[in-house]
């Protein structure tokens, strides 16, 4: 009767590991996928719409083939009723259509990564290979501008002063956090001595990418993760012995300079497209803006394609961007405005929260932040490639160990489980008797 029971639950597991196995090779391409598709956007090829189509297609398999769902799914139909009377508010139909896709992305996303949740480790290999891939490509890239041959991605020389990795992929953001999600993973996750070595380099590329708004992030790490070292006290000091020495040199002046006035644009003065959009989004909050003022109305490319009527009724000053910039380049601006109050906060928590298991942990918090304060500055979290490793990075922080454990180890398990059912009513009586 055991041994029947053992069959029965051994055949089970097998069909489910193989089930979750196909599924997470899918939802692994489609993470690949989707990495081609922003490069093909960064050369200006035609068909990186379609192609981040056929990766959504290949999510919508991955999900459908084994639709498992958190208790946070009960958040879709608040979500799909805020998102639908955002469309209907809309002043253009097509405008609301492009902006809706763009939405959805990262929330299918999460939704396929919980369903794959025990049988990750395909999705991890794809992003490692990505991440690496990407790295080797800077690393040609430079050699490339160095023997000034022509490059395959144009260069990104910001201010004149200084060439920003990018990568293949093509856009310097991304390619910088990509670069810092793997390096946390490497120190907190995975913590072998190869991986700790390896998370330096990753370290490296990701501050090549020059993304200033990383510096706080980065500032935030050491002081979390290290905050009862002495050792990380005395590198503290060194490097701000070492940075104030450069300073007063005035070798970096120029590149302070740069960092000035990108503060003063950003921040401070108020004079650029990104400043001016929190100045819409604070006028239409206190307007009482609860349901939106309508999908593809604000912030993102649709907008701008559409041309629309909400940026002369909010006096929106482009600086002189207009015609360059495609997104006035702030992310929460474009959620709030466009779905209102409660649409944005059920769309951040879906997507932050669905699937997390352990909230509490540190270095969750920490990526959760991170990944929050990056898009204050920009619009990743509606990039699928982004989003994939932001979300990536956060669930296996957050799951148990065995929750996130290779198909091996998972072997490992069923096989003690299979020699705990062996021993039968024997080994449970005697434990009985103790």
């Amino acid at each position: 009767m055991n041994t029947l029971a053992i069959e029965r639950a051994h055949s089970c597991s097998s069909g489910r590991t193989q089930t979750g196995s196909i599924g997470s090779w899918v939802l692994a391409l489609a993470y690949i996928t989707f990495c081609i598709s922003d490069m093909m956007l960064q050369i200006d090829e035609d068909h990186s719409p379609i192609v981040k189509m056929v990766a959504f297609g290949m999510l919508a398999f991955a999900l459908l083939y084994r639709p498992r769902f958190h208790r946070l799914a009960v958040l879709l139909l608040p979500l799909a009723v805020s998102m639908l009377l955002a469309a209907t508010r809309s002043f253009d139909g097509s405008a609301a259509a492009e902006e809706m896709a763009r939405f959805v992305f990262p929330v299918v996303i999460t939704m396929a990564l919980y369903a794959y949740r025990t049988s990750l480790r395909p999705v991890v290999i794809a992003f490692v290979t990505v991440v690496v891939s990407n790295d080797l490509f800077q690393c040609y890239a430079y050699a490339v501008h160095i023997a000034g041959l022509p490059a395959f991605i144009t260069e990104r020389i910001d201010s004149g002063l200084y060439l920003r990795a990018q990568g293949w992929i093509g856009f310097f953001s991304e390619f910088s956090f990509m670069n810092f999600c793997a390096f946390v993973l490497c120190r907190h996750y995975w913590r072998t001595r190869q991986a700790r070595r390896a998370g330096w380099l990753f370290l490296v590329f990701a501050v090549l990418g020059l993304s200033f708004k990383l510096s706080p992030v980065l500032v935030a790490y050491f002081l979390v993760a290290h905050k009862n070292s002495l050792r990380a006290y005395a590198v503290a000091a060194i490097t701000a012995i070492a940075a104030t020495a450069v300073a007063i040199s005035g070798l970096l002046d120029k590149l302070f300079g740069v960092a000035a006035t990108k503060m003063s644009l950003y921040l401070i003065a108020g004079n650029s497209a990104r400043a001016e959009s929190y100045r819409v989004m604070g006028d239409s909050l206190l307007k009482g803006n609860f349901l939106g003022e309508g999908l593809g109305s604000f912030g993102g490319p649709a907008s701008v394609k559409y041309n629309s009527p909400l940026y002369s009724t909010y006096n929106f000053k482009w600086y002189g961007m207009q015609g360059v910039l495609k997104t006035t380049d702030t992310f929460y601006p474009h959620l709030f405005v466009e779905l209102g109050i409660c649409g944005a906060l059920v769309w951040l928590a879906f997507v932050l929260l669905y699937g997390q298991h352990d909230r509490r942990a540190t270095m969750w918090r920490f990526m959760a932040a991170a990944i929050a304060f990056d898009n204050v500055f920009s619009m990743s979290f509606l990039s699928a490639s982004y989003i994939f490793s932001a979300v990536l990075t956060m669930y296996l922080f957050s799951q148990p160990k065995a929750a996130t454990a290779t198909p091996n180890s998972g072997a490992a398990i069923a096989r003690a489980r299979s020699r705990v059912s062996l021993a039968g009513p024997t080994a449970q009586s005697s434990r009985h008797a103790s």
